[in-house]
């Protein structure tokens, strides 16, 4: 059975209803806590690396912030994909973050930290 457009209408304003939605996130605040704590430990251990490596090649400031940036993209690019598909997938941020001017030297070795392979 296909449900007409006023029923859908209805059922998601009734999903829009605030004591639901505070129902529902009370419910799952806890686990919702620990998996963020989770996240956020990662994310520090990332941009750590990243900055690490950045200071170390006498980048300092405003010129890490491209750099990090697309460091963050391949963090939730290795969260959605693995294998032969991360690697294209960073290719393909790799490629416009070297069309921004970012150095390929540079994308190829912030790939590395996440454990991506990235050919020059």
């Amino acid at each position: 059975m296909v449900k007409d457009a006023e029923r859908r209408s209805t059922h998601y304003e009734k999903k829009l209803d605030g004591d639901v939605w505070n129902y529902r996130i009370t419910a799952q605040k806890e686990f919702m806590v620990e998996q963020v704590h989770t996240k956020y430990a990662e994310q520090f251990f990332y941009e750590t690396k990243i900055k690490a490596y950045l200071e170390a090649i006498g980048f300092y400031g405003i010129q890490q912030h491209h750099y990090m940036n697309y460091g963050f993209e391949l963090w939730a690019l290795s969260r959605t994909f693995s294998g032969q598909t991360l690697k294209k997938e960073a290719e393909i941020k790799a490629d416009k973050w070297s069309r921004r001017g970012l150095t390929w030297e540079h994308l190829i070795n912030i790939a590395r930290i996440f454990g991506i392979e990235l050919l020059g």
